[in-house]
Protein backbone atom coordinates (compact mmCIF):
# COMPACT_ATOMS: atom_id res chain seq x y z
CA UNK A 1 0.00 0.00 0.00
CA UNK A 2 2.72 2.43 0.90
CA UNK A 3 4.47 1.85 -2.26
CA UNK A 4 1.45 2.09 -4.05
CA UNK A 5 1.10 5.31 -2.48
CA UNK A 6 4.23 6.22 -3.26
CA UNK A 7 4.23 5.42 -6.55
CA UNK A 8 1.22 7.55 -7.20
CA UNK A 9 2.72 10.71 -5.52
CA UNK A 10 5.93 10.59 -7.91
CA UNK A 11 3.90 9.77 -11.15
CA UNK A 12 1.32 12.93 -9.94
CA UNK A 13 4.67 15.37 -9.26
CA UNK A 14 6.33 14.18 -12.62
CA UNK A 15 3.09 15.00 -14.31
CA UNK A 16 3.02 18.43 -12.30
CA UNK A 17 6.55 18.76 -12.90
CA UNK A 18 5.48 18.23 -16.83
CA UNK A 19 2.69 20.84 -16.57
CA UNK A 20 4.25 23.40 -15.28
CA UNK A 21 6.68 23.15 -17.89
CA UNK A 22 4.65 22.98 -20.29
CA UNK A 23 3.04 26.22 -18.51
CA UNK A 24 6.86 27.90 -19.16
CA UNK A 25 6.41 27.31 -22.53
CA UNK A 26 2.93 28.89 -22.94
CA UNK A 27 3.84 31.92 -20.73
CA UNK A 28 7.22 32.57 -22.89
CA UNK A 29 5.26 33.08 -26.37
CA UNK A 30 3.59 36.13 -25.35
CA UNK A 31 6.79 37.78 -24.34
CA UNK A 32 8.53 36.97 -27.51
CA UNK A 33 5.45 37.64 -29.73
CA UNK A 34 5.95 41.08 -27.86
CA UNK A 35 9.34 41.58 -28.78
CA UNK A 36 8.38 43.84 -31.55
CA UNK A 37 6.11 46.13 -29.60
CA UNK A 38 7.63 49.26 -27.15
CA UNK A 39 7.15 50.36 -23.76
CA UNK A 40 5.00 53.23 -23.69
CA UNK A 41 3.51 55.14 -20.61
CA UNK A 42 -0.08 55.62 -19.99
CA UNK A 43 -0.19 59.10 -21.32
CA UNK A 44 2.14 60.00 -25.18
CA UNK A 45 1.85 62.26 -27.30
CA UNK A 46 0.86 61.50 -30.75
CA UNK A 47 0.62 63.23 -34.20
CA UNK A 48 -2.51 62.70 -36.16
CA UNK A 49 -1.57 63.03 -40.06
CA UNK A 50 -1.82 64.38 -42.17
CA UNK A 51 -2.37 67.35 -40.19
CA UNK A 52 1.02 66.84 -37.90
CA UNK A 53 -1.63 67.66 -35.10
CA UNK A 54 0.16 67.00 -31.42
CA UNK A 55 -2.07 65.42 -29.13
CA UNK A 56 -2.39 64.08 -25.59
CA UNK A 57 -3.41 60.27 -25.78
CA UNK A 58 -4.53 58.50 -22.68
CA UNK A 59 -3.31 54.54 -22.98
CA UNK A 60 -6.23 52.61 -21.30
CA UNK A 61 -6.20 48.92 -21.72
CA UNK A 62 -9.76 48.45 -19.80
CA UNK A 63 -11.05 50.31 -23.36
CA UNK A 64 -11.25 48.20 -26.53
CA UNK A 65 -12.01 51.40 -29.49
CA UNK A 66 -9.80 54.45 -29.22
CA UNK A 67 -11.92 57.37 -29.00
CA UNK A 68 -11.24 60.94 -30.20
CA UNK A 69 -12.42 63.99 -29.19
CA UNK A 70 -14.98 65.79 -31.84
CA UNK A 71 -16.73 68.69 -32.47
CA UNK A 72 -19.78 69.74 -34.52
CA UNK A 73 -20.06 66.19 -35.67
CA UNK A 74 -22.56 66.36 -38.91
CA UNK A 75 -23.48 63.42 -41.62
CA UNK A 76 -23.62 63.90 -45.32
CA UNK A 77 -23.75 61.95 -48.32
CA UNK A 78 -20.32 62.06 -50.91
CA UNK A 79 -20.61 59.95 -53.84
CA UNK A 80 -23.02 57.79 -52.38
CA UNK A 81 -21.79 57.10 -49.20
CA UNK A 82 -22.21 57.84 -46.00
CA UNK A 83 -19.28 60.16 -44.26
CA UNK A 84 -18.90 62.59 -41.24
CA UNK A 85 -17.82 66.23 -41.29
CA UNK A 86 -16.47 67.26 -37.87
CA UNK A 87 -13.70 69.64 -35.92
CA UNK A 88 -10.83 68.36 -34.35
CA UNK A 89 -9.13 70.56 -31.61
CA UNK A 90 -6.44 70.02 -28.53
CA UNK A 91 -8.43 70.46 -25.25
CA UNK A 92 -5.44 71.20 -23.71
CA UNK A 93 -3.44 73.98 -26.13
CA UNK A 94 -6.58 76.04 -27.22
CA UNK A 95 -3.51 78.28 -29.38
CA UNK A 96 -3.30 75.16 -32.00
CA UNK A 97 -6.07 76.12 -34.70
CA UNK A 98 -8.96 73.58 -35.12
CA UNK A 99 -9.12 71.60 -38.14
CA UNK A 100 -12.32 70.42 -40.75
CA UNK A 101 -12.13 66.71 -40.75
CA UNK A 102 -13.87 64.92 -43.79
CA UNK A 103 -13.89 60.90 -43.60
CA UNK A 104 -15.99 57.97 -44.87
CA UNK A 105 -17.95 56.45 -41.76
CA UNK A 106 -16.90 53.28 -41.41
CA UNK A 107 -19.53 52.40 -38.96
CA UNK A 108 -21.70 53.59 -35.69
CA UNK A 109 -21.17 51.53 -32.34
CA UNK A 110 -22.86 51.46 -29.81
CA UNK A 111 -20.45 52.28 -26.36
CA UNK A 112 -22.14 50.80 -23.49
CA UNK A 113 -22.33 52.53 -20.52
CA UNK A 114 -21.31 50.65 -16.95
CA UNK A 115 -22.28 53.38 -14.17
CA UNK A 116 -25.66 54.04 -13.28
CA UNK A 117 -25.52 58.03 -13.95
CA UNK A 118 -24.45 58.09 -17.70
CA UNK A 119 -26.50 56.69 -20.12
CA UNK A 120 -24.59 54.36 -23.65
CA UNK A 121 -24.55 56.26 -26.35
CA UNK A 122 -23.95 55.73 -30.54
CA UNK A 123 -20.83 56.78 -32.14
CA UNK A 124 -19.28 57.20 -35.48
CA UNK A 125 -16.33 55.40 -36.03
CA UNK A 126 -13.38 56.44 -38.63
CA UNK A 127 -10.63 55.66 -39.60
CA UNK A 128 -7.42 58.11 -38.93
CA UNK A 129 -3.72 57.80 -39.40
CA UNK A 130 -1.45 58.71 -36.53
CA UNK A 131 2.41 59.15 -36.02
CA UNK A 132 3.72 57.32 -33.16
CA UNK A 133 7.65 56.93 -32.34
CA UNK A 134 8.28 57.51 -36.16
CA UNK A 135 5.85 54.75 -37.45
CA UNK A 136 2.39 55.92 -38.94
CA UNK A 137 -0.49 53.73 -38.27
CA UNK A 138 -3.86 53.17 -39.59
CA UNK A 139 -6.59 53.47 -36.35
CA UNK A 140 -10.01 53.25 -35.85
CA UNK A 141 -11.36 56.19 -34.17
CA UNK A 142 -14.79 56.85 -32.37
CA UNK A 143 -15.67 60.18 -32.57
CA UNK A 144 -17.22 62.00 -28.91
CA UNK A 145 -17.10 64.88 -27.06
CA UNK A 146 -14.10 64.71 -24.87
CA UNK A 147 -14.45 68.03 -23.29
CA UNK A 148 -15.10 66.68 -20.08
CA UNK A 149 -12.00 64.03 -19.81
CA UNK A 150 -8.71 65.27 -19.15
CA UNK A 151 -7.12 64.19 -22.48
CA UNK A 152 -8.35 64.38 -26.76
CA UNK A 153 -7.34 61.02 -27.58
CA UNK A 154 -7.84 57.45 -25.25
CA UNK A 155 -5.85 54.78 -27.03
CA UNK A 156 -7.67 51.44 -26.87
CA UNK A 157 -6.62 47.57 -26.59
CA UNK A 158 -7.63 47.27 -30.40
CA UNK A 159 -5.09 49.72 -31.05
CA UNK A 160 -2.33 48.71 -28.16
CA UNK A 161 -2.63 45.14 -28.63
CA UNK A 162 0.06 44.96 -31.86
CA UNK A 163 1.49 48.29 -30.99
CA UNK A 164 2.64 49.21 -26.88
CA UNK A 165 2.99 47.55 -24.02
CA UNK A 166 2.20 49.94 -21.06
CA UNK A 167 3.79 50.96 -18.13
CA UNK A 168 1.13 52.21 -15.45
CA UNK A 169 4.05 53.95 -13.53
CA UNK A 170 5.59 56.13 -16.76
CA UNK A 171 3.88 59.08 -18.35
CA UNK A 172 5.76 60.52 -21.91
CA UNK A 173 8.42 58.10 -22.50
CA UNK A 174 8.68 59.16 -25.92
CA UNK A 175 9.46 63.13 -25.73
CA UNK A 176 7.48 64.52 -28.55
CA UNK A 177 10.06 66.87 -29.47
CA UNK A 178 12.56 63.67 -30.09
CA UNK A 179 9.99 62.04 -32.13
CA UNK A 180 10.43 62.28 -35.68
CA UNK A 181 6.59 62.15 -35.87
CA UNK A 182 7.40 65.69 -34.96
CA UNK A 183 9.81 67.05 -37.87
CA UNK A 184 8.46 64.54 -40.76
CA UNK A 185 6.21 67.05 -42.40
CA UNK A 186 7.30 70.28 -40.17
CA UNK A 187 6.55 71.17 -36.54
CA UNK A 188 3.07 70.60 -35.33
CA UNK A 189 0.76 74.24 -35.63
CA UNK A 190 1.95 76.39 -32.87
Amino acid sequence: MLKTLLALFLALSNGTAIMAASDRTQLAKPVAESQHRVIMGWLESIFIRPWNLRLTAKLDTGAKTSSLHADRIEHFSKDGEDWVRFTLGDLEDRKQPSIIVEKPLLRTVNIKCKSEDCQSSKRDVVLLTLCKNGREYQAEFNLVDRSNFNYPVLLGRSFLKDVALVDANETFLFKYQQDSCFSKDGPSVP
